[in-house]
């Protein structure tokens, strides 16, 4: 009943203004830079380890770190949200890393990340078809410039590479991640207003890597597990600072702005990981990769734009 109940109540657009929307805006900010060091950290460790046991790996770093915020904070969830929390955990952590890992391995980079791409615009059909909040003009005409920004970075710019692309069966796996990602930060929404955004992130995780554990303990006795030096760095770096430190940012901004314009920046993550290539394995930028840039940020930017009179009656609504 609880699940029921959260999850038909309205979804609003987050209506924090000032100061507390801009806190808003660099959480996800910083949450974008530093999951664009995922994906780089993703592609070199997927191919070493077993998915799912890379996943709860990454769960079980991740809770230390919000454990840590939790103490201090204080509070826990009533027991009839538990369920709901469980529920964004399954999705949020279980479906969503799981799946991650596993494209790292075996999906085409091209395809994967113009699937991704679709982020934002999933979220937003959830959030119309689920929760009947109609995107306005300028988030779709957003969504739609920051894709092909995306959609031109990861072709290299080559029509030819973009028209040639076949999906496969493999990216309904990817599909998963997208739509799960997307219900987790929708959902999370809802138990935001409830609890502190560490709380919500803290139980979300722990029930997420519970469900993970057993199928990852059987991948490592079948499979064996093995990492170098360097690849527990980044273990630590996907544990620790992703499932941890940037999912509570994840969620302190939908706290303030809403779950939308948080998919939105979710644009920004290739970006960061384009510049961090740049910056630390020397890779060069070209001509796309800048198109792609303007294109991606003038995207977010246009659709972070209220309509007349539509910010306003969001905040009646919340009321």
């Amino acid at each position: 009943m609880a699940i029921k109940e959260a999850a038909i109540r309205p979804i609003t657009s987050g209506c924090a203004a000032g100061a507390d929307r801009r806190l808003g805006y660099i959480a996800i900010i910083l949450a974008s830079l530093l999951y664009g060091g995922n994906v780089i950290a993703g592609r070199v460790i997927a191919p070493l380890v077993p998915p799912l046991a890379l996943a709860a790996a990454r769960g079980l770093l991740g809770l230390p770190v919000l454990l840590l915020f939790a103490l201090k904070a204080g509070g826990k969830p009533r027991l009839a949200d538990l369920p709901y929390m469980a529920l964004m955990g399954f999705l949020g952590i279980s479906i969503a890393y799981g799946t991650f890992a596993w494209s790292m391995q075996n999906s085409p980079a091209v395809n994967a990340a113009i699937i991704f791409a679709t982020f934002p615009a999933v979220t937003l059909v959830l959030l119309a078809v689920g929760w009947h909040v109609k995107p306005s003009r300028y988030q779709v005409a957003g969504i739609i410039i920051a894709f092909i920004g995306l959609a031109l970075v990861s072709t290299r710019g080559s029509l030819a590479q973009l028209l040639a692309m076949r999906f496969q069966p493999v990216d309904l796996v990817l599909l998963a991640n997208v739509t799960a990602a997307s219900l987790y930060n929708i959902l999370g929404q809802r138990m935001v207003e409830r609890y502190s955004p560490i709380v919500t992130s803290t139980y979300s995780l722990f029930f997420g890597t519970l469900f993970l554990l057993p199928a990852g303990f059987w991948e490592v006795s079948r499979q064996g597990w093995y990492l170098p030096p360097s690849g527990w760095l980044l273990l630590i770096y996907m544990g620790c600072i992703i499932a941890g430190l940037a999912v509570l940012l994840t969620f302190e901004a939908v706290e303030r702005i809403g779950c939308g314009p948080v998919a939105m920046f979710n644009n920004l993550n290739p970006l960061f990981a384009i510049a961090l290539a740049a910056l630390f394995l020397g890779e060069k930028l070209s001509w796309y990769h800048w198109a792609g840039i303007i294109l991606v940020l003038g995207g977010v930017c246009i659709s972070l734009r209220q309509q007349p009179g539509r910010q306003q009656g969001q905040k009646q609504g919340q009321q």
